[in-house]
């Protein structure tokens, strides 16, 4: 299982995002980066333990914040660090 999901996400890039959890603290989790038009989103992969994000949803990111952590490879997804805030959902 492990490696099938590996192998579906090696040809997408990823993105480390700091989220809002429900408690008022801040984590951290991988998403995919999904672009569209000029417009840039981290679409959830699984679920975020005490936050909102989960599949399907998606969050916009402001491209000015995003930063190449590392290239990818023929193996690796291209790896992005989001710089900006994430606020939580309106209650």
């Amino acid at each position: 299982m492990q490696l099938r999901v590996e192998n579906e996400l090696s040809d997408e890039d990823l993105v480390v995002i700091p989220l809002p959890t429900n408690q008022g603290k801040v984590t951290y989790t991988v998403a995919r980066l999904i672009s569209e038009d000029d417009h840039a989103f981290a679409e959830a992969i699984v679920a975020v333990p005490d936050t909102a994000f989960a599949p399907p949803r998606r969050i916009a990111l402001s491209r000015h914040s995003l930063a190449l952590l590392r290239p990818g490879s023929s193996h690796r997804p291209n790896l992005h660090f989001y710089e900006g805030m994430i606020l939580p959902p309106p209650a």
